[in-house]
């Protein structure tokens, strides 16, 4: 992006936009004050984007997902150095995050990688997102965000097909069951539950027909929400298949005026989006109606279910829209008595075209402004007189989206988004050696950065190379030219962002610029900036806290020790005046990272101290609309990916020696809990979770919310109770915690929480009332291990211990008994130590080089089909030189096939460059 230094008054009078009645000096202030006001909130409240080049669009389970961010400041899209750290996770469908790491930001640039282990990142629909603690501050538009599917690549893994059809409120369903390897799935039992998000309106049990398929209809439920079968058979788990309808009924169509309103007898164009229920754009067309039914205007979406059309709407009218196909209509925006419209429009040439309308009554002095970036670019003072027109040059504005606001003093009336292109990105061209290469052979690639003008550029790219015949890539997806230039600038899911940088796309283009949100600042922050922000910018990672006696005093100059784990360390630091204190130079390396914590009163005592810590508490998302799950519907190119993995690894397993892969054979390893008061010895129980997972989970997370996440068979709720029925009790117990329909006690190193409980008069549901709070005391920090005894071999010595059948009541299996051992080994109330705090950081993860075979003589024939990979090469620091140029060089693998060259990058001052190659492998 050009440096836009613009000094005010001469710049307004050299472009003509003084109004011949005012003064060059009044004019001249106002616009300074404009842009006086963009610059403060820029550099009070930089904004930070970001993009994500990936290695490839979807994996499996097995894979590492690698990536390469680069963090730009929005103005001149150079590296953002406000934050140093960098946070990227996987939410799987419902939103829950199942991996997250931290990744070091240096000059705007962080790569990394996550391994896709199946045991916590299992096969499905994920979400990736990435951000910065800063840039929570600007909602969730401004946060990097892509979605991706993890198939499973073992156990020859079940697919379905599916076709819907509707009739009338009905849906025919048909589904096809096949695995992997293409075998037919016949008279398997499967149980289809129809589920509205949610709910579940209707299960049954069917089987499949000789040819591995099942029908079904159900009635399609009132009002909208996500439609979707769980299909579930013996040994495939659950599969959730989508059902692909869009109800004509409930497509959502809104309109959007240009400039932001309808103002009675001033010609408007009005843009409009159609949106089906899953939530893509869909084709529509009908006509506009007055209150009489008279028609006064058509309309046709194009692209994605966008379009626009033009009336001019009258005094005293309202106006709706009949769709054709759909019963109901939609109401068009109220019209405005009086008041001004704002158009812009793009001419061939080098101009913009602007024109301003105002109603008679409206008449007076307005400001139109144009910004780009946070950046001031045009400012034009005006005295409306019914109508002003006149161009402005594009060359004022850099390639991206540019905001124009017409304002009446200092309030906004009217805004207009519209893209400009100046066709400056990067020029970059891949260049193989060779027309076409053999199996195993030696590729290098010259990879040539040139400028607008055709000067090298010096920058810094990533590289990755797929085969085609695993991997579709895809076309019109996100890619750094169009993450930074347009949809980091809207709100909302943009589809096939790279669409709009086709050729020839301008009209669908400036659609979407009448339809969809802008995200920058608006103007009441601009004049009344907010401070402070709620999220601090991060330049490095620090463990800080707060020193408090019991009753919250702080207490200064207290010693606080630090002991890291990993590398070993300790340091010491003394507290401030507020109790507070702070360690730097930390560097949480790629494994679980614990902090102890020591802190001394002013005589050297622990007693009454406390350490309460800073905790960085990750955000919650929504989840994204879902995305159809890799085994459903899939393309054979995702599959070949899939069974190409599966045939590398028994090809890699039959050269090892080890021969045919046996099936998997579950086998139960004990954990021993150290210090555990299990009445059944060490590591005799049915389920733990030892102190290496409770270092991996979230130190504030608590016990409750460890239990609910872990096990699904534990949770809150009323119902018959086993041994009610046997002495002859009716009705439902209250509210309690139960596992698999048997109520859960909770033993505490040896303590029976049950003793505890207090009288609760008036209570309804006394027994879970005592039991929550204590679920919610205790966090994963405070805790080192837990045992849940299921079985009645585990149960029956606690029964016995507990005196809980001497009344012959209740059987051995009467309960599931969960014994929590503490760190503190002081039961069900005491956390800690005095003076003491454990921290868990999230580590750095640390990116792992990516390993490409090398080949010679001696071993280009060694073990054909052993390597199969489907991300060939991988390198995310390619360095261009003074003269534009880089080489990298990788061995292709043992597949004949077409690979796909992407390069992504930046030249670190507003140059960003996308380019993409073929390469044969014959």
């Amino acid at each position: 992006m050009k440096r836009l230094a613009l000094s005010v008054l001469v710049w307004a009078v050299l472009s003509g936009c003084l109004a011949p009645n005012c003064s060059a000096q009044i004019i001249a202030g106002k616009i300074k004050n404009f842009s006086t006001a963009l610059n403060n909130i820029r550099q009070l409240k930089p904004i930070e984007k970001l993009h994500l080049q990936t290695d490839k669009p979807y994996y499996s389970t097995g894979d590492t997902l690698r990536f390469k961010a680069y963090l730009l400041n929005a103005d001149y899209l150079t590296p953002a150095l406000q934050s140093g750290l960098l946070y990227v996770e996987l939410d799987n469908a419902q939103g829950i995050s199942t991996k997250r790491i931290m990744v070091p930001v240096a000059n705007g640039l962080a790569w990394g990688d996550i391994a896709l282990d199946s045991a916590e990142v299992p096969h499905g629909s994920y979400s990736l997102r990435a951000y910065t603690n800063w840039m929570r501050n600007f909602g969730d538009d401004y946060i990097f965000k892509k979605t991706l599917t993890i198939a499973k690549s073992a156990n020859n893994p079940l697919l379905v097909k599916a076709n819907f059809k509707q009739v009338g409120n009905k849906v025919e369903v048909e589904l096809l069951f096949t695995a992997l390897d293409g075998s037919i799935q016949a008279f398997k039992d499967v149980e289809l539950k129809i589920m509205n998000g949610r709910k579940n309106l209707s299960k049954d049990k069917v089987m499949t027909s000789a040819d591995g398929s099942v029908k079904a209809n159900f009635t399609m439920p009132e009002g909208t929400g996500a439609l979707s079968i769980q299909a579930t058979t013996a040994g495939s788990g659950v599969l959730t298949i989508p059902v692909s309808i869009n109800r004509k009924e409930n497509t959502d169509l809104q309109f959007m005026p240009e400039g932001g309103q309808l103002v009675a007898g001033l010609t408007a164009k009005v843009g409009f989006k159609a949106i089906g229920e899953d939530g893509k754009g869909v084709a529509v067309k009908g006509n506009i109606l007055d209150s009489k039914g008279n028609k006064v205007a058509t309309f046709s979406s194009a692209y994605a279910g966008m379009g626009n059309f033009t009336f001019t709407p009258a005094a005293g009218e309202t106006y709706l829209t009949k769709v054709d196909g759909i019963a109901k209509t939609y109401p068009l925006p109220s019209v405005k008595p009086g008041g001004t419209a704002l158009s812009v429009t793009q001419t061939e040439g080098d101009s913009l075209q602007i024109q301003l309308l105002c109603t008679p009554n409206a008449n007076a002095s307005y400001t139109i402004v144009g910004q780009a970036k946070g950046v001031l670019c045009f400012a034009k003072t005006v005295n409306l007189n019914g109508a002003s027109r006149f161009k402005v040059a594009k060359a004022l504005f850099p390639s991206g989206i540019t905001r124009f606001t017409l304002l009446q003093g200092y309030q906004p009336i009217n805004e207009r988004i519209v893209f400009i292109n100046q066709h400056d990105g990067l020029k970059v061209s891949v260049k193989p050696h060779k027309l076409s290469y053999n199996l195993r052979d030696s590729v290098t690639l010259d990879i040539t950065v040139k400028d607008n003008d055709g000067e090298p550029v010096e920058g810094n790219f990533s590289l990755a190379v797929t085969d085609n015949s695993q991997i579709k890539q895809d076309s019109l997806g996100s890619n750094i030219l169009n993450r930074f230039l347009l949809t980091s600038d809207l709100k909302g899911d943009i589809e096939d962002p790279a669409y709009y940088f086709m050729p020839n796309k301008e009209v669908d283009l400036d659609n979407l610029m009448l339809t969809q949100g802008w995200i920058g600042y608006d103007w009441k922050e601009v004049f009344h900036t907010m401070l402070p922000y709620a999220f601090k910018p991060e330049k490095e990672f620090v463990v800080t806290g707060k020193v408090s006696t019991a009753f919250g005093k702080p207490i200064e100059n207290s010693n606080v020790v630090l002991f890291a784990n990993n590398p070993p360390a300790i340091k010491d630091t003394l507290t401030d005046n507020t109790g507070q204190f702070i360690f730097k130079g930390l560097f949480p390396v790629d494994t679980v990272a614990v902090f102890k914590l020591q802190a001394r009163n002013k005589r050297g005592k622990e007693m009454n101290v406390k350490i309460d810590m800073d905790e960085l508490h990750p955000p919650v998302f929504a989840p994204l609309p879902l995305i159809a799950p890799w085994y459903f519907n899939a393309d054979s190119t995702l599959l070949n990916n899939t069974r190409t993995k599966i045939a590398e690894e028994n090809a890699l397993s039959a050269f090892k020696g080890e021969g045919n892969v046996l099936k998997m054979v579950n086998i139960k390893s004990k954990k021993v809990i150290k210090g555990s008061k299990n009445l059944n010895g060490p590591g005799e129980a049915d389920f733990f979770i030892d102190e290496e997972e409770l270092k991996k989970m979230p130190s504030k997370k608590s016990l409750g919310d460890m239990l609910s996440e872990k096990f699904p068979s534990f949770i809150a709720q009323g119902g018959f109770w086993h041994w009610r029925s046997m002495v002859g009790g009716e009705g439902s117990d209250p509210l309690s915690y139960v596992w698999n329909g048997k109520k859960v006690r909770f033993v505490f190193d040896g303590i029976d929480l049950d003793f505890f409980f207090t009288p609760m008069a008036n209570v309804v549901d006394p027994r879970y009332h005592n039991i929550k709070p204590i679920l919610d005391y205790f966090t994963a920090e405070d805790i080192s291990g837990i045992e849940i005894m299921q079985q009645t071999k585990y149960t029956s010595e606690y029964h016995a211990s507990l005196g809980l059948n001497k009344n012959n009541t209740m059987t051995a299996d009467s309960y599931v008994f969960i014994e929590i051992t503490t760190r503190a080994k002081q039961g069900p109330f005491m956390k800690v130590t005095p003076g003491t705090a454990l921290y868990k950081a999230i580590p750095y993860t640390l990116a792992k080089q990516f390993y490409s075979p090398k080949y010679n003589v001696s071993n280009k024939g060694t073990a054909l089909g052993t390597d199969l990979r489907s991300t060939i090469f991988w390198e995310p620091n390619v360095i261009t030189d003074e003269n534009g140029k880089a080489t990298v060089s990788f061995y292709s693998a043992d597949k004949a096939a077409n690979y796909t060259v992407i390069v992504e990058g930046t030249d670190m001052d507003g140059g960003l460059g996308f380019g993409k190659q073929q390469i044969t492998v014959k």
